[in-house]
C-alpha cells in the first residue's frame, strides 16, 4: 500500500480521522467556512451580546458593590474570559471539529465535549422562551391603541389593578395625589407615594400584563396548570420558525442574518442611550448603579457571581465557540479577534447598563420611588420594570418598539448560535446524517428545531416561569460552567500539554500566544474555577424567585440537571481507561508529525497520535493507516 495514499487528507478533513485510503478526495465533504473574517466577528459579537447583558449584569453590578463589582469582574475577564474564549475558538479553528470530536487531542477528556453539548442543549430548550416573550411584547408595541401594560381595562386585569399610579405621561404630582388619597394612615406626600407604589407593585398594569397575560403564572411548581396560553404558543412557534431559517443552510444563511441582527441592537441601544441620558433623574440611576461599596468585595458571593457571569456572557463551555471557530480558515487571526471580542462584550455590558439605569433613574425620579424599590433582577427587569419606565416617555410606543426589537435581535443571535452548534456536533459525531443525502442539512436542522420545540413546551404552561428559573439557575449557568471550564483548562494545560498547544497555534498563525496564557491554562484558571466552585457549593441556598421558595424536590431536580453535564467528565475519563486497557492515552501535536508530513507529502493540518520513533525502533509492522488513530496510544510518562 502506498504511504502517500494512506496519508492523503485535506485541511477541511476532520482532524485525526482516517478519511480514506485513496488520494481522490473529490467525494469528501469539505467543512463550511465563513465568507469573510468580518462575518465571523459579527456572529460572535452577536452571540456574546445577549440578554444577560441587559438584565443580569446590571443587577449583579448594583447588588454586589456597584463600581466595586467591576474589580472582580474585570479580574476574571483578564484571567479567565480572554484565555478561555481564545482557547475554544483556536481549538475549533485548528481541528476543524466541533466540541465533542475536538477532544481527540486528549481522548480521556472527551467527556468535556459531551458535557458542553448538554449545557448548550439545555440552553437551546429554555432560552428561546425569552425570545418568544420579546416577540409578544414587540407585537403589542405596534398594535393600534394604548400599550396593554399601561391600562387596567383588559380581560386579564384584576379588580386591584391601579393604573392611576403609573401610566403613560404620569408625573410625580399626579402620582402623589393618587397615593395620598389611597393611604389610610397620615403620611407626607413623598412617603405616601413611595409606600403606595411599592405596596401596589403587583397591582400595576405592567405587572398584571406580565403575570396574568404573558405568563398566566400559577402559584408554584406543584401547580403546572394548563397550556392554553395561545399567544405565547404562537410566539414560541414563530420564534422557532425564524431560528430554523437562520440555520437551515448552515453558515451560508446565518452569516447573512448577523449583518442585521448583530449591528441593529447597537444602533437601537445608542438611540435609547441618548434619549435616556436626557431624561430628568437619569444620572440618579447611573450613580446608583456604579456607587462603590468596597465592603462587598469581602463577600464570597461577589467573586462567585463575577466569575460565573464571565462564562455565561461569553458562552464559554457552550460548544458554540468551538463550532464557529471550526468554520474559520486556518490562518485566521483568532488571537486578535478573541481579545477584541471579549472587551467589546464587556463594554456592551457597561453600555447597556447605562441605557437600563438611565430609564430606571427617570422612573425613580418621576414617581418618587427609591432606586432599590425600582431595580429588579432577571426577566422582571426587562419585561416589567423597563416597560413601565418606557411608558412614562413621550411617544411610548416608539420607545417600546425600539427596546423590544433590540431584545428580539439579541435573542435571535444567541439562540441561532446555540442551535447551529448543536447541529455541528451532530454532523461531526454522525456525518452520515447529511452526507450523500439531498437536503440532508435542511432536514437535520428541522428535526433539531422540532425536538427542542416539543421539549420546551412545558415552559409555556402556567408553571413555566418556575421551570424557566430551574434551567436558568442550574442547567445552563453557574456550577456546570465552572466545572467544565476547570477541566477544559486542565485538559490543555496538563493532559494535552500547553506547549504542544502553543506549537499548534504557531503552525496555524505563525506566532505563539503570550506566555501569560500558558500560566492561565496551567495554574490560574484551574485554581480560580475550583475556588469559585467550592464557594458556590458551600454558599448554595434553595432557589427563591420573588416570594416563592422552591421546595427541596425542585432544588433536587435542579441539581440533577447540573450533574447530568458535570458527570460527563468523570464518566468519559473512566470509559476511556476501561476501553484502553486502563492506560492513559492522548493525541499528539503537529510538531511531532512534521518530519512525517515532509516524507509523505501529507497536508498541513494533521496530528500524530503515536510516538513514531518508538514504533519504528520496535520494528512495528502496524500499517501507517492504523497509526493515525482517533484514540491515541499510551502516553509517554518519561
Amino acid at each position: 500500500m502506498s504511504s502517500t495514499n494512506v496519508l492523503s487528507m485535506t485541511e477541511s478533513d476532520s482532524f485525526l480521522d482516517k478519511k480514506s485510503t485513496s488520494t481522490d478526495s473529490s467525494d469528501e465533504e469539505k467543512r463550511e467556512t465563513w465568507d469573510s473574517p468580518r462575518t465571523f466577528v459579527l456572529v460572535l459579537l452577536g452571540y456574546a451580546v445577549g440578554l444577560g447583558n441587559v438584565w443580569r449584569f446590571p443587577y449583579l453590578c448594583y447588588t454586589y458593590g456597584g463600581g466595586a463589582f467591576l474589580i472582580p469582574y474585570f479580574f476574571f475577564v483578564v484571567v479567565a474570559g480572554i484565555p478561555m474564549f481564545f482557547l475554544e475558538i483556536a481549538l475549533g479553528q485548528f481541528t476543524k471539529l466541533s466540541a465533542i470530536e475536538v477532544w481527540k487531542i486528549a481522548p480521556c477528556m472527551k467527556g468535556i465535549g459531551y458535557g458542553c453539548a448538554l449545557v448548550n442543549g439545555f440552553c437551546g430548550i429554555y432560552y428561546i422562551t425569552v425570545l418568544a416573550w420579546s416577540c409578544l411584547y414587540l407585537f403589542h408595541s405596534v398594535m393600534p391603541g394604548d400599550l396593554p401594560w399601561t391600562t387596567c381595562d383588559n380581560w386579564w386585569n384584576t379588580p386591584n389593578c391601579t393604573s392611576g399610579l403609573i401610566s403613560a405621561g404620569a408625573n410625580l404630582s399626579a402620582a402623589m395625589e393618587v397615593a395620598v388619597n389611597s393611604t389610610a394612615t397620615p403620611m407626607t406626600p413623598l412617603a405616601a407615594v413611595t409606600s403606595s407604589i411599592v405596596s401596589n407593585r403587583a397591582a400595576m398594569p405592567a405587572a398584571e400584563f406580565w403575570k396574568h397575560y404573558v405568563l398566566r403564572q400559577s402559584s408554584g411548581l406543584d401547580e403546572v396548570g394548563s397550556f392554553e396560553n395561545w399567544p405565547m404558543i404562537l410566539a414560541f412557534l414563530v420564534s422557532w420558525i425564524f431560528i430554523y431559517f437562520c440555520v437551515f443552510k448552515g453558515v451560508a444563511s446565518s452569516g447573512k442574518i448577523v449583518y442585521i441582527s448583530a449591528t441593529a441592537p447597537y444602533l437601537m441601544l445608542l438611540v435609547l442611550f441618548i434619549r435616556g441620558m436626557t431624561l430628568p433623574g437619569a444620572f440618579k440611576g447611573i450613580a446608583y448603579l456604579f456607587r462603590p461599596d468596597f465592603q462587598k468585595l469581602a463577600m464570597s458571593e461577589t467573586w462567585v457571581n463575577a466569575g460565573s457571569q464571565i462564562f455565561y456572557t461569553y458562552g464559554i463551555c457552550f460548544t458554540v465557540l468551538f463550532a464557529f471557530g471550526s468554520y474559520n480558515p486556518k490562518n485566521n487571526n483568532c488571537y486578535k479577534q478573541a481579545i477584541a471580542l471579549v472587551f467589546s462584550g464587556s463594554a456592551t455590558s457597561l453600555f447597556s447598563s447605562f441605557v437600563i439605569f438611565s430609564i430606571l433613574g427617570h422612573l425613580s425620579h418621576t414617581q418618587g420611588i427609591k432606586m432599590e424599590d425600582v431595580a429588579d433582577q432577571g426577566p422582571g427587569l426587562a419585561f416589567f420594570v423597563y416597560p413601565v419606565g418606557l411608558s412614562l416617555l413621550p411617544a411610548p410606543k416608539v420607545w417600546s418598539f425600539l427596546f423590544f426589537a433590540t431584545l428580539v435581535l439579541v435573542g435571535v443571535d444567541t439562540q441561532f448560535s446555540g442551535v447551529e452548534a448543536i447541529i455541528s456536533v451532530l454532523i461531526d459525531v454522525w456525518p452520515g446524517l447529511i452526507k450523500g443525502r439531498k437536503y440532508g442539512r435542511e432536514i437535520l436542522a428541522a428535526v433539531v428545531c422540532l425536538v427542542l420545540f416539543i421539549i420546551g413546551l412545558p415552559l409555556l404552561s402556567q408553571g413555566g416561569i418556575y421551570i424557566f428559573q430551574l434551567y436558568n439557575t442550574y442547567a445552563a449557568s453557574g456550577i456546570s460552567l465552572l466545572w467544565l471550564a476547570m477541566f477544559e483548562s486542565i485538559a490543555i494545560g496538563w493532559v494535552y500539554g500547553v506547549d504542544r498547544f502553543y506549537d499548534d497555534i504557531e503552525s496555524m498563525l505563525g506566532f505563539r500566544p503570550h506566555v501569560y496564557f500558558k500560566i492561565c491554562y496551567k495554574y490560574l484558571i484551574p485554581g480560580l474555577t475550583f475556588g469559585i466552585f467550592v464557594f458556590f457549593c458551600i454558599n448554595n441556598k434553595p432557589l427563591v424567585v420573588d416570594d416563592y421558595v422552591y421546595p427541596w424536590w425542585a432544588n433536587g431536580i435542579g441539581w440533577s440537571m447540573s450533574l447530568v453535564s458535570m458527570c460527563c467528565v468523570p464518566i468519559g475519563f473512566i470509559y476511556h481507561l476501561a476501553t484502553n486497557n486502563w492506560q492513559l492515552q492522548r493525541g499528539g501535536s503537529l510538531e511531532e508529525l512534521r518530519d512525517m508530513e515532509k516524507k509523505y507529502a501529507s497536508p498541513e493540518m494533521v496530528i500524530s497520535t503515536i510516538d513514531k520513533q518508538s514504533a519504528l525502533e520496535a520494528g512495528s509492522n502496524i500499517e501507517l493507516s492504523k497509526m493515525v488513530s482517533s484514540e491515541g496510544l499510551p502516553m509517554k510518562m518519561d
